[in-house]
């Protein structure tokens, strides 16, 4: 019988929840944590630039939220997002959709919906779900925040407060 990392089984009991689940965890456990950058797209969104960006940001500390335009929860949690987004300095800072943009969602259908929930900070699409996977995103929100060297400091899945994403940004800047 296959052993299932604790972790692991959290992270599938709170997918199952579905939106807005809150389970967190800080990362002790870093082990194959660290690994390549992902190359993201961005859109042309309030605050954000078309192009692409690299996750984690060599060098620096990179905060990712993974979000999806059809989560109430997701469109409450703008605004705790935005707050610590203003209050943080030198820190990529990346909300990330992975719905199938292209498909059952368009570009300008997501920027439409970040203009409406007060997105003004960096927007991108995760398609093939290569971020997602990489830094096991299985509920959404999921905001994971990575040191500069690239390794993974802390992950929470569910609604949370600016105080505590600037909290850990600045605990994995230390």
């Amino acid at each position: 019988m296959r052993r299932v990392r604790r972790r692991t089984l959290l992270a599938a009991v709170a997918a199952s929840a579905g939106c807005g689940s809150r389970l967190s965890w800080v990362s002790g456990d870093t082990t194959n944590r660290e690994q390549e950058p992902v190359t993201v797209e961005t859109l042309d969104a309030p605050g954000s630039e078309p192009g692409t960006t690299t996750v984690p940001a060599p060098g620096r500390v990179t905060f990712v939220e993974f979000f999806a335009t059809t989560c109430d929860v997701c469109a409450s949690q703008m605004p705790a997002v935005g707050d610590a987004y203003e209050r943080v300095d030198d820190v990529q800072f990346l909300s990330v959709t992975s719905e199938p943009v292209g498909l059952s969602i368009s570009r300008s259908e997501v920027a439409s919906w970040w203009d409406a929930n007060g997105g003004n900070w960096p927007v991108g699409i995760d398609d093939g779900t290569e971020l997602t996977r990489r830094y096991d995103a299985t509920a959404i929100p999921t905001a994971v925040v990575v040191d500069a060297g690239g390794t993974v400091r802390w992950t929470h899945a569910g609604r949370i407060d600016a105080d505590t994403i600037v909290d850990a940004i600045e605990s994995a800047g230390e």
